[in-house]
């Protein structure tokens, strides 16, 4: 299946093949270079698939979309789709230069944790 791949340390962004996302998610760990992924669902059926620990590790590159205050550290793949489904992606890479913007690393917010405490734990 066809997708775009976000590479912000490299600055670039290129169109890849990604081998059967919906039987396996294998194809994009290998391509982000992660074990495990967040799905972030984009605009007009448009899925970003990113590393989920990123902000956790050594930030060697971010970006974000114009219009958003929404960062990512670490590689990306776009593709089609819902969280339901990867589906074919109908933007081009052309399109997707136009809408990201770089970020320094320096740039990158510390990630955020949520404790939860149990209210009713049992002794």
């Amino acid at each position: 299946m066809r997708g775009i791949k976000i590479n912000p340390t490299d600055r670039t962004i290129e169109e890849v093949d990604v081998p059967n996302p919906n039987k396996s998610l294998q194809g994009l760990y290998d391509l982000i270079g992660c074990d495990l992924v967040q799905l972030v669902e984009l605009d007009r059926g448009i899925i970003m698939v990113c590393d989920e620990e990123a902000k956790c590790k050594p930030v060697t590159g971010a970006f974000t979309f114009y219009g958003t205050d929404l960062i990512i550290a670490g590689n990306a793949v776009i593709l089609g789709g819902d969280a339901n489904r990867f589906a074919t992606l109908h933007e081009n890479k052309e399109n997707l230069e136009k809408i990201i913007d770089w970020v320094e690393p320096a740039d990158v917010p510390e990630p955020k944790f949520t404790f939860i405490p149990l209210a009713n734990e049992r002794n």
